[in-house]
C-alpha cells in the first residue's frame, strides 16, 4: 500500500490466492484473487512486478515467463525471498530444537521435491527468460532480539512474532507428509522450539 502513497499517479494491482482486505482503500490500489503460480488472467502490461514470499514455486521457469511476458519493454521485477536456512556463526544453536527442527524442515522439504535454497536458482532462470541488469542483495535477518542495535533489535522482535504466526502451519504437513510425522510428535517439537525462538542465548540468523 506504501508505493501507492509515493506514487500517487501510478496504479497498483495487488495478487494473492485468498481475498485481501486491507486496512484502508486507495483510489489507485485494487486487489485481485489470483494463483501467480499457474495461468496468469491478467489482461494488463506492467512497468514493475514484485515478488515477495512466494516459496518454492513448483514450475519457477513457467512463473518467471509469465513475468516477462506481463512486463512492458524496459520493465523492472524484483523478488523478496528468504533462504530459511539458520546461521549460527558463535554455534550456539548447536544442538538446539531450533536447529534440529530447521534441518529436518530442509529434509522434510527434499522429500517432497522442495529446497529452503530455492532462490539461488532464480538468477540462472531470469538470465534464461531474457531479463538482463540483474542485482543480488543479501541481508543477514536476526531470528530475535539477540544481536545489539536498535534496526537488529526491532527486526528481531519482528521475526518472533513472525515465527510464533507460521511456525505450525509451515512445519505439520512438512513434517507429516515429507518426514511421515504424526501431529502429535510435531507438536512436541514445536513446543521446544518455540521456547528457543524467543531465548536471546541464541544467536542465529537467515538470509533475506
Amino acid at each position: 500500500m506504501g508505493i501507492t502513497k509515493k506514487n500517487p499517479n501510478c496504479a497498483v494491482v495487488g495478487i494473492d490466492i485468498e481475498k485481501v482486505r486491507p486496512p484502508y482503500s486507495v483510489p489507485n490500489c485494487q486487489f485481485k484473487v489470483m494463483d501467480a503460480t499457474a495461468d496468469w488472467t491478467l489482461d494488463k502490461q506492467f512497468d514493475y512486478i514484485h515478488v515477495r514470499m512466494l516459496g518454492d514455486v513448483v514450475d519457477k521457469e513457467k512463473f518467471i515467463q509469465s513475468i516477462y511476458d506481463h512486463l512492458n519493454p524496459g520493465g523492472w521485477v524484483e523478488f523478496t525471498e528468504w533462504i530459511a536456512v539458520l546461521q549460527s556463526p558463535d554455534r550456539s544453536l548447536e544442538g538446539s530444537s531450533f536447529q534440529k527442527w530447521n534441518s529436518l524442515l530442509g529434509q522434510g522439504l527434499k522429500n517432497m521435491g522442495r529446497d529452503l535454497e530455492y532462490p539461488k536458482e532464480y538468477q540462472q532462470l531470469l538470465e534464461k527468460a531474457g531479463f538482463e541488469r540483474m542485482k543480488l542483495t543479501k541481508h543477514a535477518a536476526p531470528t530475535n532480539p539477540c544481536y545489539p542495535g536498535k534496526k537488529c533489535q526491532r527486526f528481531g522482535a519482528m521475526m518472533i512474532t513472525n515465527w510464533n504466526a507460521i511456525i505450525e502451519p509451515l512445519s505439520v504437513p512438512v513434517f507429516t507428509i515429507g518426514l511421515g510425522w504424526s501431529e502429535s510428535q510435531v507438536q512436541m517439537l514445536l513446543k521446544k522450539v518455540r521456547k528457543e525462538i524467543a531465548d536471546t542465548n541464541y544467536h542465529s540468523f537467515m538470509t533475506l
